[in-house]
């Protein structure tokens, strides 16, 4: 989750940024502008996710930027965080496509309560209504036969859902990588990245994970061997589903690493071919949404 304060106070961008932090959402990447000219710079190098902006700044106002960001078609969620509170501007903004306008000053849990649908929000919109259709000489699974396979041997709740293509980007990393051989000639047909979420998640779905090891997992990017072993396990339990057509012998799992640092390799595997790919995401009761690409050779 990528998310862009833009406020000429310094002070306010402070306050944003720490509050935001507090809040425990998904793996959280912060950037600030002081500026309309140095967001619309960031929004086109970097991408985020959402914008935090204020109304009131000195070069062009964020109602200026709001409408910028709408005219472009650029895929991202826009609210405002401002001195403004008059009914007629706060609808104005509305009307230009804010999805709130938060009077400062305010609460953490203010903040909260209208940022978090925009979060979920985020999160939801990668969801894809149908599943890629992928070249039928790879050795990759359909999401419903994977599906059925974890809720018969891991877990019956374990809900799994095709998303839209990922791309490379800071949040990535760190990650695990899952490799998948051919068990005759120990060739890697088949590499599986997951985000730190998903780990936590199919590990979580082998067996009951201690409550301090997911917090370290997810805001500390420490991965503990207990994790690693319970999600390979579960990725153990299906690699069924990885099935050869020509030699009618399923994949097996030979390694599960955690990568730390990105390299070539791991990024170029973000530019794999939709029809040599699965992007989806995992979930669990309680648990945030994890995200998984697989790529077959």
């Amino acid at each position: 989750m990528k998310i862009l304060i833009v406020d000429d106070s310094q002070a306010t961008l402070e306050i944003v940024r720490r509050a935001l932090q507090n809040f425990g959402y998904r793996k959280l990447f912060i950037r600030k502008a002081n500026s309309v000219k140095a967001a619309l710079r960031e929004i086109g190098n970097w991408q985020p996710d959402i914008v935090l902006t204020d109304w009131y700044m000195p070069d062009m106002s964020g109602l200026t930027l709001l409408q910028a960001i709408k005219k472009r078609q650029l895929n991202m969620t826009v609210a405002m965080i401002t001195t403004v509170d008059e009914k007629s501007q706060v609808d104005e903004a509305l009307r230009a496509g804010a999805r709130f306008v938060l009077s400062k000053p305010f609460s953490d849990q203010q903040l909260h309560d209208q940022l978090l649908p925009l979060v979920q929000g985020t999160e939801e919109s990668q969801v894809m209504l149908e599943e890629v259709e992928i070249n039928g000489e790879l050795a990759l699974p359909k999401l419903g036969q994977l599906e059925r396979l974890i809720h018969k041997h891991v877990d019956k709740d374990l809900a799994i859902q095709s998303i839209k293509p990922q791309y490379f980007d800071e949040t990535k990393v760190p990650c695990v990588m899952a490799m998948y051989e051919d068990p005759n000639n120990q060739k890697i047909r088949a590499v599986g990245l997951l985000d730190v979420y998903a780990t936590c998640i199919l590990a979580s779905s082998h067996h009951q994970i201690d409550s301090q090891e997911i917090y370290q997992a997810i805001h500390q990017n420490i991965l503990s061997s207990d994790i690693l072993e319970s999600c390979q396990q579960t990725l153990n339990a299906t690699a069924f589903a990885f099935l050869d057509k020509r030699t009618r012998m399923s994949l097996r799992v030979k390694a599960v690493k955690f990568i730390g640092t990105p390299f070539k390799k791991l990024e170029s595997l973000y530019d794999t071919p939709l029809n040599s790919r699965i992007d989806f995401s995992c979930q669990r009761e309680g648990m945030a949404l994890g995200k998984v690409l697989l790529v077959g050779f």
